[in-house]
């Protein structure tokens, strides 16, 4: 039996609310505004409750994507979520955005990488397998351009999917030929889907779990999937470097 839960993924600029229950999902919201997460994300989850007549109160659980993906917006939907649980006394479980999009091609049996746009120019990007129903990861998320990226596919058939392949379609047809690629909006992740994931061992982070994809309980402080130093962090290496130069 499905509890009811709350759902929430800020990784990206579009912001994506669920309300889960035992029949599935009661409420999905796909949210594309130029205002940032931190003046949205509370009214999306307000509204998603007054669709489905409930009041917050009546939550079971909650869960967040924790990357990868923006760090504002990741660092926004951890802590609102965050929040909400120790209001609420409800347990927190955290999820990698790539895992709940390849849960979508679970049917799609053999290889394939979710990629999701990193900026400057590059991608996030995971590779997965599928036996036709159980989807695997093969290997942690990277940041790579797009042509270190077609270095490091070694599967000539592989299906690519995902944000990131919109946006870098045309360098990604030209370095990998022979790949499929699908975009949006197919490769929108659905929360729906998270009734479906295993919860995890306890101990671990979900990207070192085996290859497994899944729910993780969130125990004692928040882990986000930071796949590179922040801008903050770049530019205060820069600095020290400019300093220890000058």
């Amino acid at each position: 039996m499905m509890l009811l839960t709350l759902v929430v993924d800020s990784s990206t600029e579009t912001l994506f609310v669920a309300l889960l229950g035992e029949g599935g999902a009661l409420v999905e919201l796909r949210l594309v505004v130029s205002e940032p997460h931190s003046k949205t994300l509370m009214e999306a989850i307000d509204w998603a409750l007054r669709q489905a007549s409930l009041e917050a109160s009546q939550l079971e659980q909650l869960a967040v994507s924790c990357g990868p993906g923006s760090f504002s917006g990741l660092r926004i939907g951890m802590a609102t979520m965050q929040g909400l649980a120790q209001a609420l006394d409800l347990p927190l479980y955290t999820f990698i955005s790539h895992d709940l999009i390849a849960s979508k091609f679970a049917f799609a049996a053999g290889f394939f990488a979710v990629l999701t746009d990193a900026r400057r120019q590059q991608v996030y990007w995971s590779s997965y397998i599928s036996d036709g129903h159980k989807v695997t990861r093969l290997s942690s998320c990277r940041v790579d351009d797009p042509e270190a990226l077609a270095t490091l596919v070694t599967e000539d058939d592989i299906l690519l999917v995902g944000a990131g392949v919109d946006v870098y379609r045309s360098r990604l047809e030209q370095l990998l030929p022979e790949c499929d690629l699908l975009g949006l909006p197919q490769a929108f992740p659905d929360l729906a889907l998270l009734a479906q994931m295993p919860f995890l061992p306890e101990g671990e982070l979900p990207e070192k779990d085996n290859g497994r994809i899944g729910l993780k309980k969130v125990t004692d402080k928040l882990e986000l999937l930071y796949v590179r130093p922040s801008d903050a962090e770049l530019n205060r290496e820069k600095k020290l470097k400019e300093q220890a130069d000058g």
